[in-house]
């Protein structure tokens, strides 16, 4: 009865186990003679110049765009007396955001304030959070009320009697409502 003596020959897990088989440097060796034995190898001349071409283009490439500058997350406004300004007589007003288009502000109006009729070439938001504001021959609005003036709306003159503190929001930069 023969026994066949064949013994399975297992390629090693990870490549650093090579070099500590008995053969690596031997193999090293080899491939370093094989490697620089050879004779380099012109390619052809469309090849190359796709090569060529390829390489100059990365190399001329403008440099990536710097990454916007990123906006705060959250914008906190302080209660302060800063950055306010009389708009017009009796009624002073503050921005509290914009985005280079739409505009956010907080409005005081002092007892017996006025503002002009206006058109509107874009929407307003409108909450009241302190005090009352009335159109003549329009809304009255009371603390914490809300009134939205869609585009292409007319505003009769705004009246306060007994003062108001105003938020208002406005699709468009406020100088195109009112001239101040």
């Amino acid at each position: 009865m023969k026994t066949s003596s064949k013994r399975a020959v297992r390629a090693p897990a990870k490549s650093s186990q090579v070099d500590e088989l008995p053969f690596a440097g031997a193999q090293s060796a080899l491939l370093d003679a094989l490697l620089l034995g050879a004779a380099p190898v012109k390619p052809k001349a469309a090849r190359s110049a796709k090569l060529k071409a390829r390489i100059l283009a990365q190399a001329v490439a403008p440099a990536p765009k710097a990454a916007p500058k990123r906006k705060p997350a959250i914008i906190t406004i302080p209660a302060s007396d800063e950055g306010w300004f009389e708009a017009l007589p009796k009624i002073h007003i503050k921005q509290v955001y914009t985005d280079g288009t739409a505009e956010s502000y907080l409005v005081r109006l002092e007892p017996g304030a006025r503002a002009p009729a206006h058109d509107h070439p874009g929407d307003e938001e409108c909450v009241v959070l302190e005090g009352s504001v009335r159109y003549i021959g329009g809304s009255t609005l009371n603390a914490g009320d809300y009134e939205a003036v869609l585009e292409g709306a007319h505003h009769t003159e705004l009246v306060s009697d007994t003062g108001a503190l105003v938020y208002l929001r406005y699709s468009q930069p406020l100088s195109s409502y009112l001239q101040l």
